[in-house]
């Protein structure tokens, strides 16, 4: 995989250029194709530095589990049956509490594996901004802004992730752990709707903290982008949730047919060959979005926030890149 660019600034002058940017089908399509470019010229950094940051996250978990083990292990062993049953009965009677407690967990390892995230991102702005990335470099921002990406994951999960989460359990708690058809149906639109506006108005954090942003900088820049360029912005948001729809819609498709389609073993004997078929193209999916998916998306919003901010962007020419 050898590469070609050319390594050359484009600046915008100032922000009243980019207010007359106006957005289109062409723009978003232009967003995505670009970046799934760079994103294959790229692959084997990007697939070097995800094992590197895979390897370094188990060895964070293992560092931050195995004390926690000991200590349980420490409090829990002098206990006898009986204290354990006593102990299992008021967990049972305190579903909230228990609920809490996994809330809490929930931030702080959300946040650990969201470092990952940030990492990669680093990579995607020296590709987008200077024409060139390297595995290393994912390594060098995690060092460098560890905790920096590990606040704004903290705030991420607490915005995006933690209401859906909260509307699960608490309905579930209140309807006796058993949710119905049309809660269900609403507590999933509910969740969607959620996660898609929030991801929008977040979107641009990763890209401002890696640009040098702070926290709580990132974060307001992010809002305020997105509303100003709410086109853009939930334009691309939207190309993405497409993209994860035609991935991975046949295999939802078929398991909610089967789950409506009884006895399931006639259905498994009666489709199997196209079952076989979505289960194949499901693990391609799974490599793709591996590979290239999950680089361009990174790639695509750390264009869209240089593009908004009047940033600097690297376009081709004639000079060898190393990939790795």
């Amino acid at each position: 995989m050898s590469n070609v660019w050319q390594v050359t600034s484009l600046t915008f002058a100032d922000n009243n250029m980019v207010n007359t940017m106006s957005t289109t089908f062409g723009t978003i399509l232009n967003d995505m194709k670009t970046s799934a470019k760079l994103a294959w010229k790229s692959m084997l950094s990007y697939f070097l530095a995800n094992l590197g940051m895979l390897i370094v996250m188990v060895i964070l978990a293992g560092i931050i589990l195995i004390p926690i083990a000991l200590v349980a292990w420490a409090v829990l062993a002098p206990l006898s049956e009986v204290q354990m049953t006593a102990l299992a009965q008021w967990a049972i009677a305190n579903p909230l509490v228990i609920g809490g407690l996994g809330v809490l967990i929930l931030i702080p390892v959300a946040s650990l594996f969201m470092v990952v995230s940030g990492s990669i991102y680093g990579m995607s702005h020296d590709l987008v901004t200077k024409g060139e990335t390297k595995a290393e470099l994912a390594f060098s921002y995690f060092r460098h802004k560890f905790l920096s990406f590990a606040g704004a994951g903290a705030i991420l999960t607490i915005i995006v992730v933690l209401p859906p989460v909260l509307a699960w359990g608490l309905t579930s708690y209140a309807m006796g752990y058993t949710i119905t058809a049309p809660t269900n149906y609403l507590l999933t639109a509910f969740t969607f709707v959620w996660v898609y506006l929030t991801a929008g108005l977040t979107s641009l954090v990763w890209p401002a903290v890696v640009s040098g942003k702070g926290i709580q900088a990132a974060f307001k820049e992010s809002f305020s982008l997105s509303r100003q360029y709410f086109d853009r912005v939930y334009g691309v948001l939207t190309a993405i949730v497409l993209l994860i729809a035609i991935t991975f819609g046949p295999m939802i498709v078929a398991g909610v047919a089967i789950a409506l389609t009884l006895p399931p073993v006639t259905v498994t004997s009666a489709f199997l060959p196209i079952l076989a078929g979505v289960g194949l193209y499901t693990v391609v999916m799974v490599f793709l979005w591996l590979l290239l998916f999950l680089p361009m998306v990174r790639i695509a919003w750390v264009r869209v926030y240089q593009e908004l901010t009047g940033g600097e962007i690297a376009t081709q020419s004639v000079v060898d890149v190393p990939i790795v």
